[in-house]
């Protein structure tokens, strides 16, 4: 068996396969399983959106009572039914309001960009320094404030403490502890069930080096980088036969129930695949607990070799994927592998490590040395913008523009993709283009019944090189009340 490799991305699952017994189970952990024909074109563009009606007077009152003399309003939106954002700023300063359109304070922040002071709830008791004293002791000027913003609710507590921005007032009303300098100007409020009171210390204001980071990886992922790693996953490949079965999905970030559903569906299989590919954004935000949390444990009863390719959600804690190659290898960000007379490929779409012009031209130089008589499979995570329909949520115009040239010259037969939450189907210059991004994460709602759903992809290759795919999408079953 053929075997090389050179960088990362995607997920899928592979092994020889007679299909005329498959066992595909209907029914697993709680899910319904239902398998269908591949191809779902349904697109429904979203309505335009409404002008959003304006905070009443009411709300830019509670600002103007609270932000400095100086300081005017100069942006607002609704973010959400429920939640306007209102900042009053002057120069590099900037007060920053959530606030509910019936008027609730729900909190607020202070940012300096000139001399990098911020001050946000959760973020200001410096800790053992909070001690309680007697409404008296609080400035005058913020007792009037809160005063007019909450007529009929007294202080609860109050508190002298110190933040990184100095000494703070600390004061509880109604829920929320509001953040005063000693000259009366509140700076920050939040909710206590928000941890608005959570107690910090200084070094953890201080973001964790590169060396940290990667250290804490190994240390803690280090144990599973044996199976994990992406070379290590290569040599454990079976050998092909001249059928084969692997499987597709990505986005399995989110939602450990269907996460673990899926992968133990997958080990249920007969035939069994070979491998295993995801198209990234395996956690949430790329920190190493996550892996550990609800990533790893369902793989480990697994014995299939996964592939995976960094999504922009596997980024980790300083953007560069060190979590990430900590546990899948040094170079997995851009990889490929030759099974049968297949190259797989898999390419970063997501990552900062390397500009996308470099990560273009490795991938050129891999398709252009694929084996003439050998098919080509593309895994990665972002969309190409080209396509109308996933402009929305893809990688940016130039890079994929590139992209798409260089699949449709090397006469690629797959794309899978990730990104967009769902299932969905596109032809672009004669190229297969897949959106697999249903292994857990959030849905989007824009496919239609056959796309906004979980799922994973089985695909059956035979000996004359076709490609065979069938959807497995999985529906919550309904308890009995």
């Amino acid at each position: 068996m053929k075997r090389s490799f050179l960088f990362l991305i995607g997920l899928a699952v592979c092994l020889p396969v007679s299909c005329a017994s498959e066992v595909i189970p209907p029914k697993i952990d709680g899910f319904r399983v239902e398998v269908g024909p591949p191809g779902n074109e349904f697109y429904q563009p979203p309505p335009p959106p409404e002008e959003p009606k304006a905070p009443s007077p009411k709300l830019f009152d509670i600002v103007r009572r609270i932000a400095p003399a100086h300081t005017e309003i100069k942006r607002w939106e609704l973010q959400r039914a429920d939640r306007y954002f209102i900042r009053a700023e002057a120069g590099p300063e900037e007060y920053d309001f959530l606030i509910t359109p019936e008027g609730r304070l729900v909190s607020f922040d202070y940012e300096n960009d000139q001399t990098n002071v911020f001050e946000r709830p959760g973020k200001m008791v410096l800790r053992g320094t909070k001690k309680q004293i007697t409404v008296s002791k609080l400035p005058a000027t913020t007792r009037k404030t809160l005063k007019e913003l909450f007529p009929s609710l007294p202080i609860a507590s109050a508190w002298k403490a110190e933040s990184p921005a100095g000494p703070r007032f600390v004061i509880l009303v109604d829920g929320l502890a509001f953040f005063t300098r000693p000259d009366g100007q509140i700076q920050a409020a939040g909710g206590v069930t928000s941890g608005a009171l959570d107690e910090i210390e200084l070094k953890d204001l201080v973001p964790p080096t590169p060396e940290q980071i990667t250290a804490e990886a190994k240390r803690k992922l280090g144990p599973y980088r044996d199976k994990f790693d992406f070379q290590k996953q290569i040599a454990r490949l079976p050998e092909p036969g001249s059928s084969f079965r692997f499987v597709a999905m990505g986005d399995s970030r989110s939602n450990p129930q269907v996460w673990a559903a899926i992968i133990k569906h997958i080990g249920s299989l007969d035939p069994k695949p070979a491998f295993v590919i995801n198209t990234g954004d395996v956690v949430l935000r790329g920190y190493t607990q996550e892996y550990l949390e609800y990533f790893l444990p369902p793989l480990e009863k697994m014995d299939i070799p996964l592939f995976v390719t960094p999504g922009n959600h596997d980024d980790g804690d300083n953007g560069l994927a060190l979590e990430y190659r900590s546990l899948f290898g040094d170079q997995s960000l851009n990889y490929f592998f030759d099974y049968g007379k297949w190259r797989f490929v898999f390419v970063d779409t997501s990552s900062s490590v390397q500009p996308p012009e470099k990560t273009l031209d490795w991938l050129e130089q891999t398709l252009a040395g694929t084996p003439k008589d050998y098919s080509i499979l593309v895994s990665t995570h972002k969309p190409i913008a080209n396509i109308e329909k996933w402009a929305y949520h893809a990688w940016e115009p130039e890079p994929s523009a590139r992209f798409a040239q260089l699949m449709t010259r090397h006469k690629v037969k797959q794309v899978f993709v990730g990104h967009i939450h769902a299932y969905s189907t596109a032809t672009f210059d004669g190229v297969p283009y897949t959106i697999t991004g249903g292994g857990g994460a959030g849905l989007h709602d824009r496919y239609g019944p056959q796309g906004n759903v979980h799922h994973y992809i089985i695909c059956d290759v035979a000996p004359d090189g076709t490609l065979k795919q069938q959807v497995l999408r999985f529906y919550k079953e309904q308890t009995a009340k």
